[in-house]
């Protein structure tokens, strides 16, 4: 059975985009920005389970895998961050034809929260503690599968609110739309969560 707190902090913490919706005025590239950027705090915690799996293992696996891992995992999530802006973003047509990067990232920086983030740091750091440290996880997996399973939980989850966000720009934004976005991201948050964990507690 997976930690208690580790879910619970889970869906706190994907429940504040709710305060953004309802409070800040939050549209669906905002949140799907928030989303990106706990795919970034997925990946810093890829990297800190690469280097736990791969503490007793040779050189390459010690060294080389994080070091891949961070490049291809940033490649993947660079072009993320561009189709985001591309198909979501108003303000990209604002930025004209000599928009630099840091133009891109200051929207960022002007429009999120920062307590949002914050809460989906501490909640994956905390499973981390608490399910891959505290429970022994990383002894139930090579370098390998660990360097997969920030992929396979940010590729279907994040294909799913890409076209669910697509959906509703096509409709006009509703509320009720953007809050239900929100909750499939809970939902399929709370699904890969306790499948993950479960199945390497199973193989404990």
């Amino acid at each position: 059975m997976t930690g208690r707190l580790s879910l619970l902090l889970l869906v706190t913490a994907n429940l504040l985009p709710l305060a953004g919706v309802l409070l800040w005025d939050w549209d669906v590239f905002f949140l799907l920005l928030l989303f990106w950027c706990e795919n970034v705090i997925i990946g810093l915690f890829g990297i800190a389970r690469l280097v736990v799996a791969a503490n007793n293992d040779t050189l390459k696996e010690s060294l080389f895998l994080p070091l891949f891992f961070l490049v291809h995992y940033g490649g993947f999530m660079f072009g993320h961050f561009m189709v985001l802006f591309g198909m979501y973003s108003g303000n990209v047509e604002a930025l004209g034809n000599f928009a630099q990067p840091e133009d891109y990232y200051r929207l960022v920086l002007d429009n999120l929260s920062w307590v949002a983030i914050a809460a989906l740091f501490v909640s994956h750091g905390w499973s981390f503690i608490e399910n891959f440290m505290g429970r022994n996880e990383y002894e139930r997996l090579s370098p390998m599968q660990a360097m997969g399973l920030p992929y396979r939980r940010m590729v279907i989850t994040h294909v799913a609110l890409i076209l669910g966000g697509f959906f509703l720009i096509e409709n006009g934004q509703p509320l009720a739309g953007l809050i239900i976005l929100i909750l499939m991201k809970v939902a399929l948050d709370i699904t890969f969560h306790q499948k993950e964990h479960r199945k390497l507690g199973a193989a404990g």
